[in-house]
This record gives C-alpha cells, sequence and structure tokens, in this order.
C-alpha cells in the first residue's frame, strides 16, 4: 500500500521510521522455513546456483540453522565451491552433533583441506556413538595418516603467523580437541610402536610430539619434540617445527634458539628470512634489520627483504623514506604481493581507501592464495561499509588458510553490525575455540550476547576480561552496557566511569554516560561532557557523530544538523551519520534535503536496500510517484522479498496502470515476509480485488481486518468484496463499521455511495 494510504499523512521522521520499523518485521523462524523450502525445490531442479542463494537467506535469518548450512555445503559441492562447502559442512556439523551424515560429510572435506586433526576428531565423535559406522572408520585412517604430513604442518602455522605477528598463538586449535577414549588410544598407541620401532627417526618423534599436541598434551608433546632434537640437534624441518610451536603455544621466547638452529643448520636465505620475521614480531627491529640488510643481495629473497625494510621504515616513522623505497620497488616489480600490501597499508592509514583497495585487489589478482592479501582486501572494504564484499573476503581467507582467527574475529564484528548475531557469536566462538586468550574475540562475543539478551553469559565472558586486562578501557564500557541492558544504571554509570577514566575518548562508554545523563534530566552535564571532548578532538568523526545524535534526541535540530554535517565531512564513510541527518531534515519538513542524504548513503553501500527503501518512501511523499516507483524497482532488484519496496511497488503498479500479475507477486513476496502485517494483507487484497479474485480477496481483507480491527479503511475495502461478490448482507454490516469507526475517513464518500446502492 501507499505511504500515504497507510499512514495517511506523514509529517515528520519519527512516523516514517516507525512505520519502517513496524513493516520489516516477521517471524524469523517462518522465514527460514519458507527460504529453506524454495531452496531445496531449486535443488530438485538441479539448479544449485538460485539454491544456494536461498539457503543464505535462510541462515540470514537464523544463523544456527544447522539442516540450512548442511544443504548449503552440499550446493556449494555441486557447484565445485570446496572451499565454501567446508566452511558451511564444519558450522553444520557443529550445530547438528547428533547428524551422521553432517558429521562424516564435514569430515572428508576436512581431510581434504589438510586439516587432518579436525577430521580426526569428528571421525571419533561419530565411532564413539556408532562403532561400526564404516564411512567414519575411512575418515579417520585418512586423518592420521594426513597427520604425518608435517612439512605441511608447519608450512602452514609459518603462513598463519606471518598473517599477523602480534597474535602467532591466535592461528591454532590444536589445544582444543578432546582426548577421546578408545580411537584416539588405539591412535597412540601406533605412534608409540612407530617410534619404538625407529627410536632416533626425527619424523616419527616429531609425528608423536604433534599427535600429543593435537590432543592438548603439551607436556608429553614437548618432550618428544626435545628428544627428536637431542637426536639430530641439526634437523631443519624439526627446529623449524620446534619454533612453530614455540610461537603457537604462547612461548616466542623459546623460539629463537631453533629458528638459530635452523640457520646454522640449513644456512639458506629462507631460514635467515624466518629469523627476520621471528625478530620483528618480537619486536627486535635492530636485529631483524641486520638480519634482512644482509640479504637484500640474495636472489631468492631479496626482493621480499627490500619490502620488509621499507616496512620497518614505516612503521619506525620514516614515513617519506619508506613510501619512496616502496614506489621505486613497485615500479621495477609491479606484481609483488607483499609489496602492494605494504603499499595499500600505507594507503589505508592516510584514509586513501580506494587507492588502497585497488592495491590489495591487486595483490589477490596476483596470488589468489594470499591469506594477507585477501585480509587486507577484506579490512579496507569494512573501512568502507561495504559489509557484504568485506565478508566474502575474509571467508577468503579462511579458505586459503583455515587458522586465521583474525578473519573470524572480522567477520564476527561485521556480522554484529548488520544485525545478525547469531552468526556473529558463532564466529567469536570459533576465534576463541582457537585462542582462548583472545581478548577482541571475546568483547565481540560479549556484544553479540547481549544484542541477543543473553546477559548472564555475557557477564560470565565481561567478568573474565576485567580480571585479564583491567586497564582496558573498553572492556569496562562494555560491562557498562551490560548493565544499561538490565537496567542497572548506577553500575553502568560506574562501568562507564571507569572506562573514561582508562580512555576519555572510548566512545561506547561516552554514548552509554550521556544517554544516562539525558534519561536523567541531566542535560547540562551530558552536552557539557561533549562540548568538552569536542574542544580536545574537534574533528573526531565518531564523536561529532555521537554528538549529532544526542542533539537529535532532544530536538535540537540545528546544532545536529551542524554537528552531523562535520562528522560527514571529517568521514565520508559513515553512513549513519546520513541516515540521522536525514531525519534531521524530515522533522524539519526539509524533504528534498532528507531524500539527498538517504541517496548520498545508497551511493557508498553496496546493497543499499534501507537507504533505497526511504527514498521511495520520501517521493511517495512527495506524490512523486514514478520516482518513488523507480527507488522500490532498484530495491526489490537487490531483495525481491524487501517487504516496504515490494509492498508499495505493488500498490503503485495497482493503482497506476502497472501489469497486475507482476504487481501480484511483488505483493505475495511482501505478504509472505509480513503476514502479520495488516498493511501487506490490505494491499495483497486489493491487488485480489482488481482481478476480480473476489473469494481471495475477501479472505485476505478479512486478515487486514483481524490484524487492525479499528482502521475503518480495511473494513471498507473488506466491505467492497463482499458486494462485489454478491454477498449484500455482509457488504452493508462491514461498511456500516467504516463509517462509525470514522465517517471522515478517506473513502468514506465512496463507502456510502456503495451501502446505498446493496
Amino acid at each position: 500500500m501507499s505511504l500515504n494510504r497507510f499512514a495517511r499523512t506523514c509529517r515528520n521522521c519519527v512516523v516514517v521510521m516507525a512505520m519502517f520499523a513496524a513493516a520489516c518485521g516477521g517471524d524469523p523462524e517462518k522465514l527460514k522455513r519458507e527460504y529453506l523450502t524454495a531452496a531445496d525445490a531449486y535443488v530438485g531442479r538441479e539448479q544449485y546456483a538460485e539454491a544456494i542463494i536461498e539457503y543464505r537467506k535462510a541462515i540470514e535469518q537464523d544463523g544456527r540453522f544447522g539442516e540450512a548450512r548442511y544443504k548449503l555445503a552440499l550446493a556449494y559441492i555441486k557447484v565445485n565451491d570446496g572451499n565454501r562447502a567446508l566452511d558451511e559442512a564444519v558450522r553444520a556439523a557443529d550445530l547438528l552433533p547428533e547428524d551422521v551424515d553432517a558429521q562424516i560429510q564435514a569430515a572428508n572435506l576436512l581431510v581434504l583441506a589438510g586439516r587432518y586433526a579436525d577430521a580426526q576428531d569428528r571421525a571419533n565423535a561419530v565411532l564413539e556413538r556408532q562403532p561400526n559406522e564404516v564411512r567414519a572408520t575411512v575418515v579417520l585412517g585418512n586423518a592420521l595418516a594426513g597427520l604425518k604430513d608435517l612439512d605441511g604442518a608447519v608450512a602452514q602455522l609459518e603462513e598463519a603467523i606471518r598473517l599477523d605477528p602480534t597474535r602467532a598463538g591466535s592461528y591454532t586449535n590444536l589445544a582444543t580437541l578432546q582426548l577421546n577414549a578408545g580411537r584416539l588410544k588405539e591412535a597412540e598407541t601406533a605412534y608409540r610402536e612407530a617410534v619404538d620401532k625407529a627410536p632416533d627417526s626425527v619424523p616419527t618423534r616429531l609425528a608423536l610430539s604433534q599427535f600429543y599436541w593435537l590432543t592438548s598434551r603439551l607436556e608429553e608433546a614437548e618432550r618428544e619434540l626435545q628428544v627428536a632434537l637431542q637426536a639430530e640437534p641439526r634437523n631443519v624441518l624439526g627446529n623449524r617445527f620446534a619454533a612453530a610451536y614455540y610461537q603457537a603455544t604462547g612461548h616466542a621466547d623459546k623460539a629463537e634458539q631453533y629458528f638459530r638452529a635452523a640457520v646454522d643448520a640449513d644456512g639458506s636465505s629462507r631460514a635467515r628470512l624466518a629469523l627476520a620475521d621471528y625478530y620483528i614480531a618480537a619486536g627486535r627491529v635492530p636485529e631483524a634489520t641486520t638480519t634482512l640488510q644482509a640479504l637484500v643481495s640474495d636472489k631468492t629473497v631479496g626482493s621480499t627483504a627490500k619490502v620488509r625494510l621499507a616496512s620497518l621504515d614505516y612503521d619506525a616513522g620514516r614515513v617519506d623514506a619508506a613510501a619512496a623505497a616502496i614506489d621505486a620497488f613497485l615500479k621495477e616489480q609491479p606484481r609483488n604481493v607483499e609489496a602492494l600490501l605494504v603499499k595499500a597499508s600505507m594507503l589505508f592509514d592516510q584514509k586513501q581507501l580506494d587507492e588502497a583497495l585497488a592495491r590489495a585487489t591487486a595483490a589477490t589478482a596476483v596470488d589468489p592464495t594470499s591469506a594477507p592479501a585477501h585480509f587486507a582486501k577484506g579490512r579496507i572494504l569494512a573501512a568502507q561499509a561495504r559489509r557484504e564484499e568485506a565478508k566474502d573476503a575474509f571467508n577468503a581467507v579462511l579458505k586459503v588458510n583455515p587458522r586465521a582467527a583474525s578473519a573470524q574475529v572480522e567477520l564476527s564484528k561485521l556480522y554484529l553490525q548488520t544485525g545478525a548475531t547469531a552468526s556473529a557469536v558463532s564466529y567469536a566462538g570459533a576465534a576463541i575455540t582457537s585462542d582462548p586468550r583472545r581478548a577482541d574475540a571475546r568483547l565481540v562475543l560479549a556484544r553479540g550476547l547481549i544484542v541477543r539478551g543473553e546477559y548472564t553469559q555475557a557477564e560470565s565472558v565481561l567478568k573474565e576480561l576485567v580480571a585479564a586486562i583491567p586497564q582496558v578501557a573498553t572492556v569496562h564500557a562494555q560491562m557498562g552496557l551490560l548493565h544499561l541492558a538490565r537496567k542497572e544504571n548506577a553500575a553502568a554509570m560506574a562501568s562507564f566511569r571507569r572506562a573514561l577514566d582508562l580512555d576519555p575518548m572510548e566512545l561506547e562508554a561516552v554514548h552509554g554516560i550521556v544517554a544516562l545523563d539525558l534519561t536523567s534530566g541531566r542535560r547540562e552535564e551530558a552536552f557539557g561532557r561533549l562540548r568538552a571532548l569536542l574542544d580536545r578532538e574537534p574533528n573526531h568523526a565518531g564523536l561529532l557523530a555521537l554528538a549529532g545524535n544526542a542533539y537529535l534526541a532532544t530536538a535540537n535540530l540545528a546544532e545536529a544538523e551542524s554537528l552531523l554535517t562535520r562528522a560527514i565531512a571529517a568521514d565520508p564513510k559513515l553512513l549513519d551519520a546520513y541516515s540521522n541527518l536525514g531525519q534531521v531534515y524530515l522533522r524539519q519538513n526539509r524533504i528534498d534535503d532528507a531524500r539527498r542524504e538517504f541517496e548520498r548513503r545508497a551511493g557508498l553501500e553496496s546493497r543499499p536496500v534501507t537507504s533505497l527503501t526511504m527514498v521511495g518512501l520520501i517521493y511517495q511523499m512527495q506524490k512523486r510517484t514514478a520516482e518513488a516507483r523507480q527507488a522500490f524497482e532498484r530495491v526489490v532488484a537487490l531483495d525481491p522479498k524487501a517487504p516496504i519496496a515490494a509492498n508499495n511497488l505493488a500498490w503503485i503498479y495497482a493503482e497506476n496502470g502497472g501489469n497486475l500479475d507482476v504487481a501480484l507477486q511483488h505483493a505475495q513476496a511482501a505478504y509472505a515476509v509480513t503476514p502479520d502485517s495488516a498493511t501487506t494483507a490490505d494491499t495483497l487484497g486489493w491487488i485480489y480485488f482488481k482481478k476480480e479474485l473476489y473469494p481471495y480477496a475477501i479472505k485476505t481483507f478479512g486478515r487486514a481486518v483481524e490484524l487492525d480491527p479499528k482502521n475503518p479503511t480495511l473494513h471498507y475495502h473488506l466491505g467492497l468484496a463482499y458486494a462485489r461478490s454478491g454477498d449484500a448482507g455482509r457488504a452493508r454490516t462491514t461498511l456500516e463499521t467504516a463509517l462509525r469507526l470514522r465517517p471522515d475517513f478517506e473513502g468514506a464518500a465512496d463507502a456510502s455511495k456503495v451501502l446505498a446502492g446493496l
């Protein structure tokens, strides 16, 4: 239904936004089942690409929908997308622990991906419940065979550490596996027998050491590792394994001797580069610089050494020299991935995001298997608020290196920003499984739990963080938000104040304490705090936006407009500032200005469903039907089930000579998403009425009246349908009800005319 027929008059943004929020509702449980059914139908017709889209929509409604994730994994297999299949299969198996097919599918894909320990864990879980399950036995054998690929395992750990040197322990979930009775005991026996037969074999000892590591028996793992190195102190693989082991288990200080031993034993430039990387990760810049300078003329790693030296210059504040060195290097080697990423990082720091993205994208084109390249691209896209594309980039990281917990954390943040809290919690949990000490993952997890109303679990997470890192302001701010959600205002205020003592620019704490001041009538304290902070940081985009929202909430529209305009100037990618500025203009009845702000926001988004919907609504307020139709058509092209756009577009087609069959499709789509909306029911009924399908019209109008019994227009429409179908008695009763509810409603004259003619 059109905006003016739905609400008759929208004089300010409060009405618009309230209508928008209400119409965007719907039952997620019902929606996910509808998407699942549609996807299954596509699979039946072997239309796997279409099925994938519908399965993903189901998961957007419920990130813990295991059945949809399992079927999505199977669909990805059909289109030969093994990486995405693995990702979804593992999540499905986590969500469906009793489903044997899901566990075995995940285990098989894990073996193919080289994640043998995880595959082994899945297989053992099945065999504990069903000892005679042949498929699980086969998977277990493949997994145990794969665990002997020590060189591959070490290489993956080393690559993970290079991806994020500050979190060397974050990329392995080896220490999280449960020690299962039975099958793992048999595996241990097999490894021990191999060692007994060849006690001086370094590979055999290392295989046993890795087995213990995988099963959380770190003391035994270290013992076997040391026995292997005592047998062959100059064994290159053994020293590489030891260095990776100590870095990944949080003992980076012990790793240096093994890097040095590998250099002494091997003498290769690659071993010396690995030592330099260790020094960089440890913050030992002079040693790293000396080691790298000795490598710049090396034919194998000289280019890498030059790039890393430039990075060290940049980190040390020698920005111009570093930029000049990288630019000169890229002229000689424009396809060097590491140089492209360093340049992208420099541009990112300078907020030249488009140029930074171009370099990162070039790096992924040169080497599609580079996890750092995909990670850099994801970071830039996230900063540009291109969230769906950023998700794809971070998922690409996980396909290349499943141990990259940093990508899982970033995905969790993105899903939280888009309201998909189930997925946010799932990704944060996965990162914590990789490294229980990872504070940023725990913070995102706590945020997701608070949004979901799971306060007890959130409190448990936050208490651990407060105990572990009491000097981090963000932790106290998050605790304040938890108290605020529980309406524990005094405790919330104390937490916010503690956060601001640690960091006066902790914006979540500022937001929380300002909100408490405003709701308690302490306006002067709230705005005084904001003015003081703005005096210190006059161009801080986030603070400007926060202050603008506070003034908007108190109806100081002139000040809100000024601050939000400054926020956008400081950071043009601050999407919410456009929406809030649009609200300011709507409240001032500056409709064209409001529309322009939503259009500006839409221009910055990769999937601007909400922004374009607001543009269409504003055009309808202005009775500019053609422009409204175009805006809504753009929305349904992006999302055919976007309820407001589909509903309003259906009404426009029906009332302006459009194709009624197309109008019916849009109305049905909107009603399927919002079955408890009287508005969408009325629109669907009206199109049935115009198509002379009166029994359908009566049923649908009846549902609308049931949902909103005091709305005279709905009774009027139902009365018209009864009259056209020949049921004069019900038509009379319904039309009289409409006129009794409000004698002057929009269709009153026509209702009286029809009533007189019965």
